[in-house]
């Protein structure tokens, strides 16, 4: 049967749905929900009291006394109480496989200072890994801890200059090495700055500090750390799936892959085990990451052998520019400090012609784009891709979008380009603060991430994680979209009062409309009858509590069509 065709007809209320929904007239249900306040993020966002779920789908919905009728005594029935059910969650940008190899190895995400940094990398020094690989491989250290987010390879020194150390920055485009890194690598003062890359070097004596910008300069070590096993990566995408479920999310775009990530995703769904909803974004090869072209090219035409019901593999992922804490985020106006532009990693022609390209192939195209130089960079391809193939349903979409130009906020809705924000980053954190503020101004920093100014203008909103760079924790992004501020409150004051959203679509930035871009709204992302059982149970209701609170409160329960895959403790 195709559930896309089913048409329910009922009259929905805004709040309780009053006549029962069936997929059929008797069938008994595997569980039932009941006496609960149960958010559907239907068209109509109604709230219901109970549901009927059978073989992993919703086959009824609607009062206790309606949904009593498809109990037998085979059936689980679950009471909700004062708990809010919902559907599950979704990420519309993480890198489950890349950063859960790095969590798994040294992480230092979360360190508060130098010194916790380096007594975490120290206690690294004996473990199995580093004695396997010869290397100590860190992850996630925060540039706002060090000067101009520049650290210095001296620290990395006092640990060890026999054993190469390397640890990526949390922002995922910056990178630390120690002495014997860079002798490996053979990088010295005489070593010039690969294409859209950094070399960061002392100023009087031109000596590299070990700190790297961008990939193409990053890369430059990471290619010597011997390569990890696929056993590693599995355990690294099933670490990353336990997380992802305990946050109630059970669908996630995939927003940087490349041959290694799909064949990790694909052995986990071929032994059964993969319990989530996956949209790869298969790196496009003549970008800031410098893939060989050709590889690209075999990759992208041999890409069938990782579908799977599961596995969309109809997305591509294209940088346009770096990030502001090492200026190579592409701006119109210049860098307070260096009257630099940053750098856009695609001319104009050449993004046209690729974003032109995938479009007419009916590829999903999903950007990385930080300064507003970069967003109009895309929006103007996007426009050209209009132009040249006619409307196509591929529903592209732009990431981070830390800057836009007022005047390019309504393209957003205009050209129907979605925008995927990381919200856990929109309130006045240190990297803005301390970072982006000397370096780009007060009047861009108050322009700094504006997702109500999209939604007003009749653009979609998204919400995404960019784990490990932030949290995976959806409450956590959607509290701070709705406060601007730290949800910890140990961060003073709040960044753009005026873009404040509210609860509603901030939850469906994490429904229903990132189902709608991963081509699944047909299955998932709302409560309604014919649609997945992918569901999650929060201890409180949202609606109920202070806004304050929204990120404290925790998933119970989540399921993916009708499957048990988390249950808290």
């Amino acid at each position: 049967m195709n559930f896309k065709n089913i048409i329910i007809i009922a009259v929905l209320s805004q709040t309780i749905l009053s006549s029962c929904e069936r997929f059929v007239d008797q069938e008994y249900a595997d569980s039932v929900f009941l006496d609960g306040a149960i958010y559907t993020f239907d068209q109509n966002l109604s709230i219901i009291e109970a549901i009927a779920v059978r073989d992993g789908m919703v086959i009824a919905r609607g009062t206790n006394e309606e949904i009593n009728k498809f109990i037998d005594d085979k059936t689980e029935v679950i009471g909700l109480g004062e708990k809010m059910m919902m559907p599950a969650f979704h990420d519309a940008h993480a890198h489950p496989v890349w950063s859960g190899v790095e969590v798994l190895k040294c992480p230092v995400l979360g360190s508060a200072d130098v010194e916790a940094i380096l007594n975490i990398v120290r206690e690294c020094l004996d473990s199995d890994l580093t004695k396997k690989s010869g290397w100590i491989v860190g992850s996630g250290f925060d540039l706002s801890i060090f000067p101009s987010g520049n650290p210095h390879k001296s620290l990395l020194d006092s640990i060890s200059t026999e054993i190469p150390i390397y640890i990526p920055g949390e922002d995922g485009h910056s990178g630390w090495a120690n002495s014997k890194a860079l002798e490996l690598a053979g990088i010295t003062a005489e070593t010039p700055n690969p294409n859209f890359g950094i070399i960061e070097k002392d100023p009087i004596t031109g000596e590299p500090t070990g700190t790297f910008r961008e990939p193409s300069a990053m890369n430059l070590v990471v290619s010597l750390i011997p390569e990890d096993s696929n056993e590693f990566y599995d355990s690294a995408l099933l670490f990353a799936q336990d997380m992802a479920h305990s946050f109630g999310i059970t669908s996630i775009i995939a927003a940087v892959v490349g041959e290694r990530h799909l064949s990790t995703f694909k052995r986990l769904a071929d032994k059964g085990g993969l319990n989530l909803r996956l949209l790869t974004s298969l790196e496009y090869g003549n970008t800031n990451y410098a893939q060989d072209p050709g590889r690209f090219e075999y990759i992208f035409s041999n890409r069938e052998q990782y579908r799977h019901p599961r596995i969309n593999i109809d997305s591509i992922k294209i940088f346009i520019d770096g990030v502001l804490e090492g200026q190579t985020g592409a701006l119109l106006e210049p860098y307070l400090d260096t009257g630099s532009l940053g750098q856009l990693y695609l001319e104009q022609d050449k993004l046209n012609s690729a974003v032109a390209r995938f479009d007419a192939e009916d590829m999903q195209i999903h950007t990385h784009a930080i300064g507003d130089r970069a967003v109009r960079s895309i929006l103007d391809a996007f426009e050209y891709a209009l132009q040249v193939n006619g409307k196509t349903d591929n529903r592209h979409h732009i990431s981070h979008l830390q800057l836009i130009s007022e005047e390019d906020i309504p393209r957003f809705g205009q050209l129907g380009v979605v925008a995927n924000f990381q919200s856990t980053w929109a309130y006045p954190e240190p990297y803005i603060t301390e970072i982006n503020l000397p370096e780009v101004g007060p009047e861009r920093v108050s322009q700094m991430y504006p997702i109500a100014s999209v939604h007003r203008s009749g653009g979609m909103v998204v919400g995404g994680s960019d784990w490990a760079v932030s949290t995976m924790n959806p409450l956590v992004a959607i509290e701070t979209a709705i406060r601007r501020e730290d949800p910890e409150n140990l961060v003073k004051g709040v960044l753009n009062e005026d873009e404040r959203m509210n609860l509603t679509e901030m939850l469906k930035a994490y429904t229903i409309n990132s189902a709608y871009l991963m081509h699944q709204e047909h299955l998932t992302g709302s409560i309604e009858v014919g649609k997945a059982a992918d569901l999650i149970i929060l201890e409180k209701n949202l609606y109920t509590i202070p806004v304050d609170e929204i990120s404290e409160v925790k998933v119970l329960h989540t399921m993916i069509e009708g499957k048990t895959v988390y249950t808290a403790n």
